[in-house]
């Protein structure tokens, strides 16, 4: 026999949202049946898409008791907030990335989930990709030796849609700024090597953003108590684009190139085995095609825009980590789930204290685990 669908709640009508509830309702393991957003007409839009009852209040899901999972893709200040009452509510959680903005807000989050038995899931997608998981079970498994260092990068063209002033993506105050937003790489650091107890950072070369200004360079590194090293570097304005993720041991070492969607085993600088990124010929032909472009951010209104193959492929990946975990307890996106973002806001604590690069180390405490 199979299975019945997983219920799930969709908060958030926006890009991402829609791009989930999407895929979500073509997935066979799980079925829609709410989806709330405080704009009552996008959630009555999406609703007729993808087969749930449109909301606009939070409460509606905390109450029904059809719902298993929400999903929050809501602007990243607001996940604190949702996702703890919905923790409280008996739900299980997946959010989108950066769990939060604020550091005790995450390390309540993460205690919250354990105290209600319920599970917690962040939207680090990068972690699901068939070929980085392939890379993780080999480092885990000890294929690469002692781990020593790992390097995460992203640096590329951000396109800001024209005329676009008061929206959250442009305030640091409500999204945590591009070190959060983007913290993709910075999560695969963390998932390699542990809870960083280190934090050392810099960021610079402000541009105009929004109605201020930001920091459009970040250069992080991360010490970890097995000694090993990690270096993340992060860039919203470089037009000489790199995409990437290397993972190092005593042994061998790993390199993912997403601009290439390949992954490479090294030994002593030669390669001793390659593979794909993803599993399907089309996805990989898509992200080395997106790569090359400037990437845009999507706003609340672009909730019809096509989303590339690749976003789509990887996004399916991710809804079977998901079904994964509520069905057989086992998945990749609830290992360290304030992990990156703690790191991240380290960091940003680091350039926001200091003026130089003599910098006394900032501690981080995860508050990781399952």
């Amino acid at each position: 026999m199979t299975a019945r669908p997983l219920r799930i709640a969709v908060i958030g009508a926006g890009f991402f949202g829609s791009t989930l509830a999407r895929a979500a309702a073509d997935h066979a393991a799980l079925e829609v049946v709410l989806v709330c957003d405080r704009d009552g007409e996008a959630a009555a839009r999406l609703a007729k898409d993808v087969g749930g009852t449109p909301t606009t209040d939070l409460a509606e899901v905390e109450r029904s008791a059809e719902v298993e999972l929400a999903m929050v893709a809501t602007p990243n200040h607001l996940h604190a907030e949702q996702v703890m009452r919905l923790l409280q509510a008996g739900k299980h959680v997946f959010v989108e990335k950066p769990l939060t903005i604020d550091a005790e807000d995450a390390r309540a989050m993460v205690v919250t989930a354990a105290e209600h038995q319920r599970l917690l899931l962040v939207g680090h997608v990068l972690r699901t990709l068939p070929g980085v998981k392939r890379a993780h079970a080999m480092a885990s498994s000890g294929q690469l030796g002692q781990l020593l260092e790992a390097y995460g990068v992203r640096s590329r063209v951000v396109h800001v849609p024209d005329g676009v002033t008061d929206w959250w993506k442009l305030d640091s105050a409500r999204s945590g700024g591009e070190m959060l937003h983007e913290l993709h790489e910075l999560d695969l650091i963390c998932w390699f090597l542990g809870e960083p107890d280190r934090v050392e950072a810099v960021a610079g070369a402000p541009l105009p953003l929004g109605t201020g200004s930001a920091d459009t360079v970040h250069l992080t590194t991360l010490g970890f108590r097995s000694g090993a090293v990690g270096h993340h570097e992060l860039s919203t304005s470089a037009h000489a684009s790199a995409w990437g993720f290397r993972i190092g041991g005593t042994e061998a070492a790993i390199e993912v190139d997403f601009k290439t969607s390949r992954v490479r085993r090294f030994e002593d600088g030669r390669v001793t085995d390659s593979w794909d990124v993803f599993d399907a010929t089309a996805a990989n032909e898509s992200l080395r095609e997106s790569a090359e472009k400037r990437q845009a951010y999507h706003s609340h209104n672009d909730a019809a825009a096509t989303t590339p193959l690749w976003m789509a492929t990887a996004v399916r990946h991710e809804l079977d980590e998901v079904v994964s975990h509520l069905r057989e307890g086992a998945g990749v996106l609830a290992d360290l789930p304030a992990a990156a973002v703690l790191a991240g806001l380290a960091a940003l604590d680091r350039v926001r204290s200091t003026a130089g690069p003599a910098q006394a180390d900032a501690t981080v405490d995860a508050g990781g685990g399952r």
